[in-house]
């Protein structure tokens, strides 16, 4: 008996501006925590509540800003996110911020998340993802796009290098105590 090889369901990519995604995109960002994806920018929101500590109203708090995100107005949007979809199945999301104020002198826009499935990992999506993202950015006039990763999460540090991204600062904290 031969085995028939049917290829993959073609990758579509599109920046997200239907609310019904709301629960999908959760739950595939709920999918893929650990305590190593923790980076200051989760530490200075409502995400985590200690370094390699995710907050217990995580869920909730990641819901009202994905519901937030796809319930502004298309145009202009500072806050997006991108969705990668296999025919009908998401397998990634982007979330990305624009900068609001607009008082460097280089446009920029910092990629907040970058969240692709286990089933998919490793064919080359999450790259793929990262590159639509970087030419839609592009195409609208920005010209820097910064990321930042939590200190222990190797995985995703080797692939950004991979991607041209380099270091260009390191956060450290200090707890001032109560």
């Amino acid at each position: 008996m031969q085995s028939i090889n049917t290829p993959a369901p073609a990758l579509t990519m599109a920046w997200c501006h239907d609310p019904a995604q709301s629960p999908a995109i959760l739950a595939l960002f709920m999918g893929q925590l650990s305590p190593y994806y923790i980076s200051h920018g989760e530490l200075q929101s409502p995400r985590a509540i200690a370094p390699g500590q995710w907050s217990p109203q995580l869920a909730d708090n990641m819901a009202l800003q994905i519901e937030a995100t796809l319930a502004a107005p298309e145009a202009n949007a500072m806050q997006r996110i991108a969705t990668a979809h296999q025919g009908d199945t998401l397998v990634g999301v982007a979330f990305v911020a624009l900068d609001e104020a607009q008082l460097a002198p280089t446009p920029f826009a910092t990629l907040d998340d970058l969240v692709v499935s286990p089933a998919v990992r490793g064919q080359g999506l999450g790259e793929a993802l990262f590159g639509w993202v970087c030419a839609q950015l592009q195409a609208e006039g920005v010209q820097r796009l910064f990321l930042e990763s939590g200190i222990g999460n190797q995985g995703a540090h080797r692939l950004f290098e991979r991607l041209g991204c380099q270091p260009v600062s390191v956060t450290m904290m200090k707890e001032l105590g109560v």
